[in-house]
């Protein structure tokens, strides 16, 4: 999730479980820790695509930040003393840091990115997708419990408890309007006789519009649904993924790594002598956000690739795209269908 959600999310949890003992300093601390995990941006990585997967990696496991919850339980409390000589227990400090810290990643779980809850078991990570990483539905009535919180000490923890359980309610409503998504999804797809698997659907804020992606095959699907279709079916189109064509070259760590990251969510494609994958999940075929060039053709005519040091590639925005979607949020018929950017994709068969 966003920055502020994790912020508030850190504040609430440590207010609620700490600030009956340590006042408004326990608000400060949650943001504080609210926003520890993220920092694994900073850190240098030997690649792009070492950077795209091994953000929400160790810094974002249960296990890492139970055990990093104790020295850090130890030195806020060090860091952190009341002037009046008030203390709570180590254990209450201990509660505090060690619940805002793995709050973080079990709320970036429901997200589409990926966060790796049990790194370092090797298990593909979690990205339940049920949640945009911006949804003010979520945030909001967590920032009113921090602002009755901080203007009003005896209702504090009321409030935050309101707070929260709104937010919760909402993170629990996601989850049932993605299964609404995603059976309508599997029936448009038994419809058009196609046995697709792994089918996944993530929304846009507030969860009224859904992208809906299905593996079939060397292809994947891609298509919208909105609350407000009722039972018109999804329309779907095929974009192929490009691996089937990549031979030999699908033994490189970089598209390994990216297929086991994106769950086989990844295409691939050459844009001169460049070999690019791309993040499906993310954006949509039309605008990826998420490409890397990984590898350099060996020859014209060649079909081998020598490995390169994998770079970014700016994300693709397509302002017609992005105007449509307000109307097909009630209009089943608007086609969020433009003319493809030159090279960013393989071509769409409808």
């Amino acid at each position: 999730m966003d920055s502020l959600s994790q912020i508030a999310l850190g504040a609430a949890v440590a207010d609620l479980t700490l600030g009956a003992r340590i006042g408004r300093r326990a608000l400060f601390l949650g943001a504080a820790l609210g926003t520890l995990p993220d920092l694994d941006v900073l850190v240098p990585y030997a690649d792009a695509i070492d950077s795209f997967t091994l953000h929400r990696s160790y810094s974002h496991s249960l296990f890492v930040l139970s055990l990093v919850s104790l020295p850090v339980a130890v030195l806020a409390r060090r860091l952190m003393p009341l002037p009046d000589g008030r203390d709570a227990s180590f254990g209450r400090w201990w509660l505090a840091c060690w619940a805002v810290l793995v709050t973080h990643p079990l709320l970036d779980g429901f997200t589409l990115y990926g966060t790796q809850l049990f790194w370092p078991i090797p298990v593909p990570p979690v990205a339940i997708g049920s949640i945009f990483i911006i949804d003010p539905l979520y945030t909001l009535p967590l920032l009113y419990g921090l602002v009755v919180a901080w203007r009003y000490r005896s209702r504090a923890q009321r409030a935050h408890l309101f707070g929260l359980g709104l937010s919760s309610l909402w993170l629990i409503a996601t989850l049932v309007l993605q299964q609404v998504a995603l059976e309508r999804a599997r029936r448009s797809l038994a419809l058009e006789g196609v046995d697709a698997h792994r089918v996944i659907a993530a929304p846009l804020p507030f969860g009224v519009l859904w992208r809906v992606l299905a593996l079939d095959g060397d292809d994947v699907l891609e298509g919208w649904t909105s609350l407000f279709d009722g039972s018109r079916p999804v329309r779907f189109e095929r974009v192929p993924l490009g691996l089937a064509e990549l031979g030999s070259a699908r033994e490189l760590p970089a598209v390994q790594r990216m297929e086991w990251f994106t769950g086989g969510y990844v295409a691939a494609r050459e844009q001169g002598e460049n070999l690019v994958l791309t993040d499906l999940r993310i954006g949509t075929s039309r605008q990826p956000i998420f490409s890397f060039s990984i590898a350099t053709r060996l020859a014209s005519g060649d079909t081998g690739y020598v490995s390169q040091i994998a770079e970014s590639r700016d994300p693709v925005i397509d302002p017609a795209v992005l105007g449509q979607l307000p109307r097909r949020l009630l209009d089943a018929d608007v086609h969020l269908d433009t003319a493809r950017p030159a090279g960013t994709l393989p071509g769409v068969v409808n």
